[in-house]
């Protein structure tokens, strides 16, 4: 596996962020520039990072193509066009988006996401991404979300069969399908559901822990690794068995110092259990 983060820390130039990385002892990373920047700022951070010899993971989109405001949607769909058109260009395991919310925030919860006839304009909106852009060394994913599509790893693999193009696979976080008791209280069977029905379409995971509260009502939140109660070494393990080259990339933490812990959590649990260093 290569650890890595899906933060950019500050920088000034594409070799300090590399260097930054390569200090850390990180393998992986996402892009930390858009497809709008001038070809020889994307060319210096890819240099930078073949220098490290550090993986271009994914380049992120995170918008949705269908929001109510039709401006705004129209710059998520160039966005998405975009940002894959980046991916292919500089080799990055995946592009990656969410499915996206019609309402309300891009990536928010509401009762139009499950749907059959979002269901069908997602798949159909990737088949025009796929066809339109051709991917090859890249490939378009969507990320799992509790509440949208992909929603479990039986849908994903749905998904995938309607969408029907190779320039499509699979973002692998479980973590986001964690959303009940059961699914808490039974992770192992969450990820051997999800490595068995998806396992060699995935380009890239996510790595994160999360918390159930106590109380009378269910809310679990995302905590920093080691923190939480996510079986990590399960899901690690899952991933070195399916892909020893595999990006799996730290998140959602406000600052490097923050991911440093993470990391250096990570580190140690794996090295506990396998007496290898990560």
């Amino acid at each position: 596996m290569r650890l890595g983060l899906n933060y950019a820390p500050p920088h000034r130039t594409p070799e300090e962020w590399g260097d930054i990385l390569a200090e850390h002892g990180f393998r992986s990373a996402c892009f930390p520039v858009s497809y709008r920047e001038p070809d020889a700022v994307i060319d210096a951070y890819v240099q930078a990072a073949k220098d490290r010899d550090i993986l271009i993971a994914e380049v992120g989109v995170w918008d949705s193509p269908w929001q109510e405001d039709k401006e705004r949607a129209a710059a998520a769909r160039e966005k998405c066009f975009g940002q894959l058109r980046l991916a292919e260009y500089v080799g990055a395991r995946c592009c990656v988006n969410v499915s996206g919310a019609p309402h309300g925030f891009w990536c928010g919860c509401c009762r139009e996401n499950f749907s059959e006839d979002l269901y069908r304009r997602n798949a159909a909106f990737v088949q025009e991404l796929c066809d339109t852009v051709k991917p090859v060394r890249t490939r378009f994913t969507l990320e799992p979300m509790q509440w949208m599509v992909p929603d479990s790893p039986e849908q994903y693999a749905r998904f995938l069969a309607d969408v029907d193009r190779e320039g499509f696979a699979v973002h692998m976080d479980y973590l986001n399908w964690i959303k009940d008791p059961y699914t808490y209280t039974h992770q192992d069977e969450l990820i051997a559901r999800a490595f068995d029905t998806l396992g060699p379409q995935i380009r890239s995971c996510h790595l994160k822990d999360c918390l159930l509260e106590p109380g009378l009502t269910v809310a679990i939140h995302e905590v920093p690794a080691g923190q939480g109660e996510a079986d990590l070494f399960a899901y690690l393990s899952a991933i070195d068995r399916l892909d020893a080259d595999m990006p799996v990339l730290l998140e959602h933490l406000p600052d490097l110092e923050t991911y440093l812990g993470a990391a250096a959590y990570v580190r140690a649990l794996w090295k506990e259990k396998t007496g290898e260093s990560l």
